[in-house]
């Protein structure tokens, strides 16, 4: 989140004066009869009906005559802006869609509540069976000091897109698993163009200045943004430093070009002028359509490449945070999010949104799904190798800087000061 919002968060909660604590309530003995409850998300389209689809099941369904009304609230800033006046003026949802970094905002500033006592309630809670099924990563990602900010509904895994039929033009029949060779054929590909190309252009890679795009480098060379504890960044580390040092190279010798629009990558991919791009996980169906519809050319999904044992993937999504309102409204909120990560549910949204499942059971339920897209159950098999980048407050901040420094950096700027400016503005936003 940028430095003005994030100072709206303090300022309103300095506006509200002296807050009482809030009262301990025995969530064993609440009852969440007859509760109405609003639902802000950021999903249109496919993805909005069959969530408004999955609503209605459960409105209908649920014991407790609990209702759910889901609500459109513009896309991840809109929604953050809105909580921000909702903090400030006392009127949440009771569910809203949020990055962890958002949700630990909320929580900070009594907007949203720790889900951590309603997993563990004896009556309304998971059975330890249901937590094992959990991708535990997934749940870390939104917990801080043991607290529970949110609970993930589904994440996205960001991928290695490639030419199978211009990399075996290239003589080679795998993905590169390791940087040497990935950075070999993106030199070689600028000089052998794909037989399909018929532009005259021809690249390795196209790759926007983006966070998460250098993360999943950091992490498949062994790195991190941050220490174990996410107290302090490390974006000056020995990682960082090769992973730019590796893109700047490519860049000079004209194998990369660094992309302005933020599908360009996968524009060009389609074309057959560039042999790999980085994108997320739910790109596979709209690239099985628009190759289908072009080109028509072999391609698959691979984990970067890596000089760690085993490949590390970023993974990432927006999970759902239980507004603070009422005892009654909490706990119907946590009752819907329980059932909406049940195993069935899970495989309903799959189908709809693309998105992998927090729920490793999720996969019995999606056998004609896996049939229909053969590269997402490949993908699906990587789900355990995942690591999530930094979740603490001001790292949508601090996401720009990174961006802004990869740019200097590709386009020629000295390194050391580079990302000596980001280490030094990272860490301030940790204090702000």
């Amino acid at each position: 989140m940028n430095k003005y919002i994030w100072g709206m968060v303090w300022i309103f909660a300095a506006c509200r004066g002296e807050v009482d604590p809030p009262v301990v309530v025995d969530i064993e003995q609440v009852d969440p009869s007859g509760q109405e409850l609003v639902f802000w998300y950021q999903h249109t389209l496919k993805r909005e009906d069959r969530l408004n689809d999955l609503l209605a099941e459960f409105n209908a369904g649920n014991v407790y005559g609990i209702s759910v009304r889901g609500e459109y609230a513009g896309g991840y800033k809109d929604i953050f802006n809105k909580m921000v006046v909702g903090i400030q003026g006392g009127i949440l949802p009771a569910l809203v869609v949020a990055y962890n970094n958002q949700a630990n905002a909320y929580f900070a500033n009594e907007g949203a509540v720790d889900l951590a006592p309603y997993m563990s309630s004896v009556r309304w809670g998971l059975t330890a069976e249901a937590l094992q099924d959990y991708y535990s990563d997934f749940l870390a990602q939104d917990r801080f000091d043991g607290v529970q900010i949110a609970l993930p509904p589904n994440r996205s895994l960001e991928l290695l897109y490639y030419n199978a039929d211009w990399l075996r033009e290239l003589g080679h029949h795998q993905p590169p698993e390791d940087w040497a060779t990935f950075v070999a054929l993106c030199r070689r590909a600028k000089v052998v163009p794909f037989s399909k190309n018929g532009s005259g252009r021809s690249l390795g890679w196209v790759l926007p200045a983006d966070a998460s795009r250098l993360a999943s480098m950091v992490f498949g060379l062994g790195g991190d943004f941050m220490d174990e504890q996410q107290r302090a960044y490390t974006l000056d580390s020995p990682e960082v430093r090769e992973a730019l040092l590796m893109l700047r190279e490519l860049v000079v010798d004209g194998a990369l070009e660094l992309a302005f629009e933020s599908d360009e990558g996968l524009r060009d991919f389609l074309t057959g002028e560039v042999l790999f791009f980085l994108g997320s996980s739910t790109g596979i169906p709209h690239v099985e359509s628009a190759v289908a519809a072009g080109l028509g050319f072999n391609w698959q999904v691979a984990p970067l490449p890596h000089s760690t044992p085993e490949p590390v993937l970023n993974v990432y999504g927006a999970s759902v945070a239980v507004c603070r309102t009422t005892a009654a409204k909490q706990l119907a909120a946590w009752l819907f999010l329980k059932w909406f990560t049940e195993p069935e549910q899970q495989a309903r949204w799959v189908e709809a949104s693309g998105y992998f499942p927090a729920r490793k059971g999720a996969a019995e339920h999606l056998q004609a799904y896996f049939a229909e897209h053969p590269r997402y159950e490949r993908a699906f098999a990587w789900l355990d190798a995942g690591r999530g980048e930094p979740g603490v407050r001001g790292y949508t901040r601090v996401r720009r800087l990174i961006a802004e420094a990869m740019t200097a950096v590709l386009e020629g700027e000295d390194m050391d000061a580079a990302l000596a400016d980001l280490q030094q503005k990272a860490d301030a936003t940790l204090t702000e």
